[in-house]
């Protein structure tokens, strides 16, 4: 019987009180920031990776929400994940939408990375927030991202970014990977 993939992550400071509750193998939505646009793309990408997610935030400013959103998630998904030992580890998405093209491709073996090739204009997020918290999660939940992204609507362009980051990070979790050839697992990578 497998270990239930599930995390709480309560995260209080000065500026925020954030609490993300994340499911791997169960399916639920349920996201209030008090920012509508980041809502919704949280939910996006809870129902496109096939996860559960609740995430309760309040923040003094919309910056310091959105990437302490991003620590709490991140450190959500690297507990959940555990020691990541079977799991798929790769996954990849290619989403267009409308005008926008987004290209995903995940490793989530334990090593925090993000890149991004493309620019945004602002559209319920700032770019430079959309990418602050693609970076801080991805340093917090030790998964490597690469996205890339082009298109003309920039409220498209994000929503194709987080649909195929779900995707990527749908098939990434799942088990049925093999092993790592280092002979190691989970943060050691």
């Amino acid at each position: 019987m497998r270990v239930k993939r599930k995390a709480i992550v309560r995260r209080k400071t000065l500026e925020v009180d954030i609490t993300v509750t994340l499911d791997l193998d169960d399916r639920f939505e349920s996201v209030d920031t008090g920012i509508p646009f980041f809502d919704h793309m949280l939910k996006t990408f809870a129902r496109y990776a096939r996860l559960g997610l609740e995430v309760r935030a309040r923040g003094d400013d919309e910056h310091h929400t959105i990437e302490d959103v991003a620590i709490a998630l991140g450190r959500a998904i690297c507990r959940a994940l555990g020691d990541r030992r079977g799991i798929a580890r790769f996954g990849d998405a290619i989403v267009p939408m409308d005008d926008a093209l987004a290209l995903c491709a995940i490793d989530a073996g334990g090593r925090g990375y993000f890149h991004i090739e493309g620019k945004i204009g602002d559209s319920g997020i700032k770019f430079e927030d959309f990418v602050h918290f693609f970076d801080t999660l991805c340093r917090n939940g030790g998964i490597n991202v690469h996205l890339s992204v082009k298109g003309f609507n920039s409220h498209h362009m994000m929503e194709a970014c987080f649909k195929a980051f779900g995707i990527a990070f749908g098939k990434a979790k799942e088990f049925g990977g093999v092993e790592s050839l280092k002979g190691v697992s989970g943060t050691e990578l």
